[in-house]
Protein backbone atom coordinates (compact mmCIF):
# COMPACT_ATOMS: atom_id res chain seq x y z
CA UNK A 1 0.00 0.00 0.00
CA UNK A 2 1.93 3.18 -0.73
CA UNK A 3 1.20 5.89 1.56
CA UNK A 4 -1.09 9.26 0.79
CA UNK A 5 0.98 12.28 -0.83
CA UNK A 6 1.51 15.47 1.08
CA UNK A 7 -0.48 18.42 0.17
CA UNK A 8 2.75 20.40 0.24
CA UNK A 9 3.82 18.06 -2.72
CA UNK A 10 0.58 18.27 -4.92
CA UNK A 11 0.29 22.27 -4.76
CA UNK A 12 4.33 22.22 -5.84
CA UNK A 13 3.44 19.34 -8.68
CA UNK A 14 0.82 22.15 -10.12
CA UNK A 15 2.62 24.61 -10.26
CA UNK A 16 5.53 23.02 -11.84
CA UNK A 17 3.33 21.31 -14.76
CA UNK A 18 1.17 24.00 -15.22
CA UNK A 19 4.39 26.86 -15.84
CA UNK A 20 6.20 23.65 -17.69
CA UNK A 21 2.55 23.61 -19.61
CA UNK A 22 2.56 27.30 -20.36
CA UNK A 23 6.43 27.27 -21.41
CA UNK A 24 5.30 24.67 -23.64
CA UNK A 25 2.12 26.39 -24.80
CA UNK A 26 4.33 29.76 -25.64
CA UNK A 27 7.05 28.25 -27.59
CA UNK A 28 4.46 26.04 -29.56
CA UNK A 29 2.50 29.80 -30.25
CA UNK A 30 5.54 31.76 -31.32
CA UNK A 31 6.75 29.02 -33.85
CA UNK A 32 3.25 29.08 -35.33
CA UNK A 33 3.21 32.96 -35.22
CA UNK A 34 6.79 32.91 -37.00
CA UNK A 35 5.43 31.34 -40.09
CA UNK A 36 7.45 28.89 -42.53
CA UNK A 37 9.67 32.10 -43.49
CA UNK A 38 10.64 32.69 -40.32
CA UNK A 39 9.88 36.23 -41.28
CA UNK A 40 9.67 37.28 -36.93
CA UNK A 41 7.05 38.21 -34.83
CA UNK A 42 7.30 41.21 -32.91
CA UNK A 43 5.84 41.56 -29.74
CA UNK A 44 5.52 44.25 -27.60
CA UNK A 45 8.30 44.44 -24.08
CA UNK A 46 5.52 43.97 -21.34
CA UNK A 47 3.88 40.62 -23.44
CA UNK A 48 7.00 39.08 -23.93
CA UNK A 49 8.31 39.67 -20.56
CA UNK A 50 4.90 38.59 -18.76
CA UNK A 51 5.55 35.36 -21.38
CA UNK A 52 8.57 34.85 -20.15
CA UNK A 53 8.74 35.32 -16.08
CA UNK A 54 4.90 33.86 -15.58
CA UNK A 55 6.05 30.37 -16.51
CA UNK A 56 9.67 30.49 -14.60
CA UNK A 57 7.67 32.16 -11.86
CA UNK A 58 5.11 29.34 -11.39
CA UNK A 59 8.02 26.50 -11.61
CA UNK A 60 10.65 28.64 -9.24
CA UNK A 61 7.29 28.86 -6.74
CA UNK A 62 6.59 24.83 -7.06
CA UNK A 63 10.55 24.41 -6.34
CA UNK A 64 10.35 26.78 -3.05
CA UNK A 65 7.23 25.28 -1.75
CA UNK A 66 8.25 21.61 -2.60
CA UNK A 67 11.55 22.82 -0.36
CA UNK A 68 9.96 24.50 2.02
CA UNK A 69 7.29 21.69 2.77
CA UNK A 70 9.95 19.30 3.58
CA UNK A 71 12.10 21.75 5.71
CA UNK A 72 9.21 21.98 7.97
CA UNK A 73 8.37 18.78 8.42
CA UNK A 74 11.79 17.46 9.44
Amino acid sequence: MTAPTKPYVKLAYLLVILGMGILALERLGLDQAAGPNHTGLHLDGTLLSVLVIAPAALILAGCLIFIFGKLRRL
